[in-house]
């Protein structure tokens, strides 16, 4: 395979950049960074557990965890105004 030249690399870069050109791919969004500070002892100890889980990373688990957690405080907010 040859490799591409100046121009054409010049031309994927830009076509690249460009967020109209990516086609949407279903159950995948955008997601915003987020940074939280957590103590080196405390990371060590979730990327334990994650590899225990057969989880990729403490990142994923933490993840999961937000969104269960997230959905359990909705609903209890949910119940106690009478809206389930």
């Amino acid at each position: 395979m040859k490799q591409p030249t100046k121009r054409e690399l010049e031309k994927l870069k830009k076509e690249a950049l460009d967020a109209s050109k990516w086609e949407k791919v279903a159950g995948f969004e955008v997601g915003r960074p987020t940074s939280i500070r957590l103590p080196p002892d405390l990371i060590a100890s979730l990327q334990k557990i994650a590899d225990l889980r057969g989880e990729r990373s403490y990142q994923t688990l933490l993840k999961k965890w937000l969104m269960e957690r997230a959905s359990y405080e909705i609903e209890l907010v949910q119940l106690a105004r009478g809206k389930r």
